[in-house]
């Protein structure tokens, strides 16, 4: 069974933030390397948690204004 993408980026962060901790107990030199991952990780998680959110609670698709290009 296909596990879902969101299930597999938590999956990912539960990983990254405990390799985080480690790093950082460890005074490792891969300290900011695995920060930045963790970064990473953590927005994908929150942009699709929200996009999740919103989906579930509007009846309408969301459309963008559009901008002039000067």
């Amino acid at each position: 069974m296909k596990m879902s993408f969101i299930n597999q980026a938590k999956q990912a962060q539960r990983i990254l933030n405990a390799l985080n901790e480690q790093v950082h107990e460890d005074q490792s030199q891969f300290q900011h390397a695995v920060d930045q991952a963790k970064w990473q990780i953590d927005r994908v998680v929150k942009t699709y948690e929200e996009v999740l959110r919103r989906d579930a609670n509007e009846d309408q698709t969301y459309r963008s204004t559009l901008k002039e290009i000067k």
